[in-house]
């Protein structure tokens, strides 16, 4: 794939265009970042409460409880879970819109963020799917898919499309770009890696990291908007196909976490993690009452 694309026909074509490049992506997405900093300040506030709280909650609830994984006491676990990943989407959807919009105030983003965060759902289900298909067949179709697919959620924030035209859409900027857009994108993704395992501030500076992340990959969309224009939109037929893809994606996806659930011994999974635990000798195995004295409780997090 080229890195340079004429675009006849289309807003701001004729001549051939190329991408700024990696360092330049980094200076600007930099500035922008310091400018918005405040608005982000505030999102991460209204964005991590209630996660801390539904943690604690959760924490809370494994921590009274006689017997920590019994069902109804997992069900509540697994309930905080899905509100955490809604509030999850609603907190990243308000940063998208935080830079897509740099006029925008903090009122303003979460309004959006919360007036669209059922579209957001959908569009990360089928973005999670279509990856999931494409890593079936080995990685490299996975990392196409990712690569393809990561503009997505400007498209909706920015056009208001959503699922699967927001994807294809979203394919369709990538289209002649792919490799440098994936130079440009493995940068950023392998800087956020390096971060998220510093000792003592890693989390600190991955946590600090998210918004500009979207912010760099926000600056990547809006070159490739100046230099396409608008992009067709998808046809029904294409569609039609991704969509069957997404479904095998979510079947695969199933087939696995019932896979887990089935298989894999959750119980000692967590106990394993417990802080203090201990590899228990036969004979404490074979003790009920040793065995059940000798269980601590395990910090819950979503």
């Amino acid at each position: 794939m080229e890195e340079g694309k004429t675009t006849e026909g289309l807003p701001g074509a004729g001549r051939q265009e190329k991408l700024s490049g990696i360092g330049e992506l980094f200076g600007r997405s930099w500035r922008l970042y310091r400018m918005r900093f405040p608005v982000f300040s505030l999102v991460y506030i209204f964005y991590l409460t209630p996660l801390m709280l539904i943690s604690a909650f959760c924490f809370f609830v494994y921590k009274i409880s006689p017997h920590p994984l019994n069902p109804f006491i997992m069900a509540w676990i697994i309930a905080g879970a899905i509100i955490g990943v809604l509030v999850s989407i609603w907190g990243q959807a308000a940063f998208i819109y935080a830079v897509s919009d740099p006029a925008a105030g903090v009122r303003i983003v979460l309004r959006r963020a919360t007036e669209s965060v059922r579209k957001f759902f959908w569009l990360y289900l089928f973005f999670f799917a279509l990856t999931i298909a494409g890593f079936v067949f080995l990685v490299v179709p996975g990392v196409v898919m990712m690569v393809w697919f990561s503009f997505s959620v400007f498209i909706l924030a920015g056009r208001g499309d959503t699922g699967i035209n927001a994807l294809l859409e979203s394919r369709e900027y990538v289209k002649g770009f792919w490799w440098p857009v994936f130079a440009r994108l493995l940068a950023v993704w392998v800087l956020s890696f390096a971060f998220s395992y510093l000792p003592v501030i890693g989390s600190l500076l991955s946590l600090l990291f998210m918004p500009y992340l979207i912010t760099y990959t926000s600056q990547l969309y809006e070159e490739l908007s100046r230099i396409k224009g608008v992009v067709p939109k998808p046809a029904e037929r294409q569609k039609k196909r991704w969509t069957l893809i997404t479904a095998a994606g979510l079947v695969v996806a199933i087939c696995v976490m019932i896979y887990g659930a089935t298989h894999v011994d959750l119980k000692g999974i967590l106990s394993g993690s417990m802080k203090g635990s201990e590899i228990q000798t036969p004979q404490q195995a074979a003790s009920p009452q040793k065995q059940k004295s000798s269980l601590p409780g395990i910090p819950g997090s979503i």
